[in-house]
């Protein structure tokens, strides 16, 4: 049931409620609440607005006690970001004072009066180098706190206690979680948006796109591009520059990242593993990266051009709509291939599944193996996806 634009229920497994009386396993409970509010909006498309907001509260408690831990009060800052910082820190001060977790609840308020006023030191905080003298004296507080009286004791009583709490025998969970997924009056436009923004932030954000044409790029054939990992400065072919992990079909890859466009090499060329006998010597500090020969370059106007026919011909938007209308799942990771002034061809695989798509100004086709249209979808019939996608954006919008 929603009610007051919130769903009333949170579900659990009837085991975790029961493990939980046992104190030693009072986080059971905790992660329950934790696996509902990720699976409720996974499946139901929900904003954190629209579920109970004592398992918002919970949540952010559990997340707050999680940071905290394991890099300090300048780590949660960090990982939270500025930007959504008092949501999440208000969340955890409403559920740390209804637990009865008051040491805690006093040192997070004072964490939020120092960030208000020390706004600049606050945004360069991310648990590593430089951490701020006065988060560190609120870590030692807080794990003193946590010795005498830890949140996740105090967390699993108080979620028992909750009216709104729905246990449920493991078996019938899915099907819980799914029946208050259909409960949402805009499931089904918010699910055609998460879709369709997967697949466009591939195709215009500055490093996606690059490293997706850099993909695209090597010849004779273009390898596919499964995923995009964190990236570092580090020395390739003898300039540093700002390179990221890539997996792609073919393997492990890295790909220079810079404002002339980017360069995809391959990675850990060979048999280099060390000797029993250079050991030590590894040891002693982290081995370089292993940069193999260059396989593509791609320069940033041909990077720009993609991005621009992405959103002229709504690419993302024709293929995901390909991807529905043959039964594929739209969670698809894009390799752009070729751009011209009006059309480009992108790669689109899912799954154990790889189509070529080329997008158009009047239409979007999924390309055969023998070069010719296997399913067309029309440029009247995208813009109407197009439209049920901004529907369920909006609705989001207006829910945070």
């Amino acid at each position: 049931m929603i009610e007051g634009g919130r769903l009333a229920t949170v579900v659990v497994p009837r085991s975790a409620l029961e493990a939980a009386r046992d104190t030693e396993k009072a986080d059971y409970l905790t992660c329950a609440v934790v696996d509902y509010v990720n699976e409720i909006q996974r499946v139901g498309v929900y904003t954190g607005r629209e579920l109970p907001a004592v398992a918002m509260q919970a949540y952010h408690a559990d997340y707050y006690l999680a940071q905290v831990n394991n890099g300090g009060h300048s780590q949660f800052i960090g990982n939270t970001g500025i930007a959504m910082l008092p949501t999440t820190s208000g969340d955890a001060l409403a559920g740390l004072k209804a637990m009865g977790a008051s040491a805690q609840h006093q040192i997070l308020r004072e964490m939020m009066a120092w960030v208000e006023e020390h706004p600049g030191e606050a945004a360069l905080q991310s648990g590593f180098g430089k951490r701020a003298a006065a988060l560190n004296a609120l870590d030692r507080r807080f794990y003193e706190a946590e010795r005498q009286q830890p949140i996740t004791e105090l967390a699993a009583r108080w979620i028992a206690s909750w009216p709104e709490l729905h246990a449920v025998a493991q078996e019938q969970y899915a099907s819980e979680i799914e029946r208050l997924a259909q409960l949402h009056p805009h499931r089904s436009h918010r699910r055609i948006w998460r879709s369709v923004h997967r697949i466009s932030f591939q195709m215009t954000d500055s490093l996606q796109i690059t490293v997706a044409a850099a993909c695209g790029a090597v010849a004779p054939e273009p390898e596919l591009k499964l995923m995009v990992l964190p990236g570092s400065n580090m020395e390739v072919a003898g300039q540093q520059c700002m390179a990221f992990g890539v997996k792609t079909d073919k393997g492990s890859r890295l790909c220079v990242y810079e404002e002339a466009g980017g360069q995809l090499y391959e990675y850990g060329p060979g048999d280099q593993r060390p000797r029993p006998a250079e050991m030590h010597e590894i040891l002693k500090s982290f081995p370089p990266p292993l940069v193999g020969a260059r396989l593509s370059v791609v320069e940033a106007d041909t990077i720009r051009n993609f991005s621009r026919i992405a959103e002229q011909n709504l690419a993302a938007e024709a293929i995901d709509l390909l991807l529905g209308k043959s039964d594929l799942d739209p969670a698809a990771q894009i390799t752009a291939l070729r751009v011209s002034d009006d059309w480009a061809a992108w790669y689109a695989i899912t799954g154990q599944t790889c189509v070529m798509v080329a997008t158009l100004g009047d239409r979007a086709d999924f390309v055969g193996s023998d070069g010719k249209a296997a399913l067309t979808v029309t440029r009247a019939e995208i813009e109407r996806h197009a439209a049920e996608a901004a529907a369920g954006r909006d609705s989001m919008r207006i829910q945070a």
